[in-house]
């Protein structure tokens, strides 16, 4: 495991640090509220995900443009070197 360049043992001293100054109580709160801080960002994420999914689900017809109209009779002969 790599988190911002620490490995599992440098996260776990961290953890163990921070639950020893916070004391027990402080730390299961906020540990609480940020995996309440991370459902909500993860849910916000899925939606938004979701809504751009379903805008770039067009059908590919409906983005290709019509093609140019035909040029007039007297220019596509005109076209051909002028043989009839």
């Amino acid at each position: 495991m790599n988190f911002l360049g620490m490995g599992l043992p440098e996260v776990a001293v961290i953890l163990l640090v921070a639950f020893l100054v916070l004391g027990p109580g402080k730390s299961i709160d906020l540990a609480r509220s940020a995996g309440k801080t991370f459902r909500d960002l993860r849910s916000t994420f899925s939606e938004v995900a979701k809504s751009i999914d379903l805008t770039e689900e067009e059908p590919p017809a409906a983005r290709r443009s019509a093609p140019p109209p035909p040029p007039p009779d007297g220019r596509e002969e005109a076209g051909r070197g002028g043989q009839r």
